[in-house]
């Protein structure tokens, strides 16, 4: 067996260790190691040390842990919190209504996070025992969790996109645009389907009771103080990018300047607040910098052996054509997505797919977006759905996992519809995009 061969084994080799429960990044940090050592000899020894330095000098990163720190000021200043309220009393009054207050809070707060278990956990303290209480279907009460907190990975400012434009070499800027309109569909497609279902079947949510809502000036003043703000935020981030002001990391920097900003109007601005802020970041920015260090390691070592070609051969040895090589690479990030972490997932396919795309011709911010479309469903896909364990971890004892899994599956049906929508109408993605400056 050739060197390719044996890169092929080893990527078997580092999926395998991630789902039996090894560090993603000491998987794929350790393991190229020794392949190397073994295949390539002592050469591979100063290919760390370059691709180190290569990724922390990366330009782009700025803009991860500036965004990752947006997120977690707004959450940890009840920025949330007073969303909910919002949508409760802007929702609560339809049927289906706090599911839908769920999802439309999402959208919002997703574009503050980036982040997938941020999103499900927060959500799911503050919509779950609120849906639980008054008869909500624990289906759709999860459910609209999982998605809703799901959102985030799509509408940006998300993470994944920053971290699929480095690894790919896509402009981030033009990620961000691009999934704009997929991300924000989705989040309605969820919302249209749930008012669907409670109108089919109303006793899965009853609206909230009379004496719960606010009309009128009370109800302005709340959307305005709760809701208008970070919205406001999220649209002069992103048009600033849209309009060619600043790139994402000048943005992210914006992002964090109106979010201590929000603090400050809201009275909630104290050393508490901006220290547990900072801790949470410092956490989730390392754990994630390490990943993808690890990731840069292994794409070295694997490409040095010539397993992208060896993939690259396979693959188009199907001869699917575009739209069929296309629908074979989203297979396997679904099936991936089952038992791995996304961002391991982006470092390890990311480099293999982008000689295969440029191949066949498809447009690599297109594929982007279906990429990480397709990793948000995996998200939701039993038995591996990581949403849903990260929503087991603070429901009540009788939501059960089978009460979960029973929540994502509806929703997956819808993912697919809006995969399928852009796989028939590139133009969701690739519209706004052309319009930048």
């Amino acid at each position: 067996m050739g060197a390719e061969t044996y890169a092929l084994i080893m990527l078997g080799t580092i999926v395998f260790a991630i789902v039996i429960g090894v560090h993603v990044a000491i998987a794929l940090s350790a393991i190229p190691l020794i392949f190397g050592l073994i295949f390539m000899g002592e050469r591979v020894l100063p290919m760390y040390p370059v691709q180190a330095f290569g990724m922390m000098s990366n330009y782009p990163f700025v803009a991860a842990p500036l965004f990752i720190y947006m997120g977690a000021l707004m959450e940890h200043a009840g920025v949330a919190e007073k969303l909910y309220d919002a949508f409760y009393q802007l929702l609560g009054p339809v049927r289906g209504g706090l599911a839908l207050a769920t999802i439309g809070m999402a959208i919002i707060f997703g574009a503050c996070t980036g982040i997938v278990g941020a999103g499900v956990i927060l959500i799911g303290l503050l919509a779950l025992p609120s849906m639980l209480s008054r008869g909500y279907n624990k289906a759709l009460a999860t459910g609209s969790i999982m998605v809703g907190g799901g959102l985030g990975v799509m509408i940006p400012p998300s993470i994944m996109l920053i971290l699929y434009g480095c690894a790919a070499g896509v402009s981030i800027s033009q990620l961000y645009i691009a999934s704009a309109i997929p991300g924000v569909l989705l989040g309605l497609m969820y919302m249209a389907f749930v008012y669907i279902w409670a109108i089919v079947d109303p006793s899965i949510g009853k609206p909230i009771q009379q004496n719960e809502r606010i009309r009128g000036k009370e109800l302005a003043n709340l959307v305005g103080k709760s809701l208008v703000p970070p919205v406001v935020l999220i649209l002069a981030v992103m048009g600033s990018i849209f309009f060619g002001l600043v790139g994402p990391s000048e943005a992210g920097a914006m992002g964090v300047l109106g979010a201590l900003g929000l603090i400050v109007l809201a009275g909630r601005m104290n050393l508490d607040v901006l220290t547990r802020a900072t801790t949470s970041t410092l956490k989730i920015t390392t754990a994630v910098l390490m990943i993808c260090l690890g990731g840069q390691l292994f794409t070295g070592v694997f490409i040095s052996m010539g397993g992208d070609v060896a993939l690259r051969k396979i693959i188009l040895g199907f001869q699917f054509g575009q739209l069929g090589t296309i629908i074979i690479m989203l297979l396997i990030v679904w099936l991936l997505g089952f038992v791995m972490d996304w961002i391991a997932l982006i470092f390890i396919l990311v480099p293999i797919f982008g000689p295969l795309i440029t191949t066949v011709g498809v447009d690599p911010l297109y594929f982007a977006i279906l990429f990480c479309s397709t990793l948000e469903i995996s998200n939701m896909t039993p038995p591996f759905a990581y949403s849903a364990f990260y929503l087991k971890t603070i429901a009540p004892e009788d939501v059960t996992m089978g009460t979960l899994y029973r929540g994502c599956v509806p929703f997956f049906f819808v993912n697919m519809a809006m995969v399928i929508l852009l796989l028939m109408f590139p133009s969701l993605i690739l519209w706004l995009p052309s319009l930048m400056r």
